[in-house]
């Protein structure tokens, strides 16, 4: 019996199932919307000429001090970069005749020692170039905000100051 009974419901709704294949009447259209009145074109703003946009200074781009900005002593401000960890101060002495002499304050282990070096230096190009009297030759790229100069190798970033006449 149970199968009979499930036999007939199963029957029953298959039925019903065929049922929603049956063809239906299409629905009936439905009324157009109420046309809304025509109004007077409004006369479009002339087209605004496309203003030229000022470019902003290259950011990217630090000014270069000129050259004879240059000679005078520096003293470190801060030194970034690979090993610079060690370095405490670095002083340098640009010579309006291309002399070139520089000190660094190094702290290695606990002990403090101090560095010296010399020899000529160019500006150029945006670049500053130390030749050592032992003919190794050290180039940065150089900047500067009007105060402070930047020397850069790399990663490695050295920023100076002038020192103070009298100090």
């Amino acid at each position: 019996m149970t199968r009979r009974v499930i036999t007939t419901l199963a029957a029953a709704a298959l039925l019903a199932g065929c049922a929603s294949f049956e063809k239906k009447a299409p629905p009936e259209p439905q009324s157009a919307p109420p046309e809304e009145p025509v109004s007077e074109p409004v006369p479009a703003e002339p087209a605004k000429p496309a203003e030229e946009v000022a470019k902003p200074p290259d950011s990217a781009k630090p000014p270069v001090p000129p050259r004879q900005e240059l000679p005078g002593s520096w003293t470190s401000v801060s030194a970034t970069g690979p090993g610079s960890a060690p370095v405490r101060r670095v002083e340098m002495e640009f010579g309006a005749d291309g002399a070139w002499c520089g000190s660094m304050l190094l702290e290695i282990d606990g002990k403090k020692r101090f560095e010296t070096l010399a020899g000529t230096w160019t500006a150029a190009d945006g670049r500053i170039v130390v030749k050592l009297s032992d003919t190794r030759e050290r180039k940065w790229s150089v900047s500067w905000d009007g105060a402070t100069l930047v020397l850069r190798d790399g990663d490695a970033e050295l920023r100076l100051e002038r020192t103070l006449k009298g100090r």
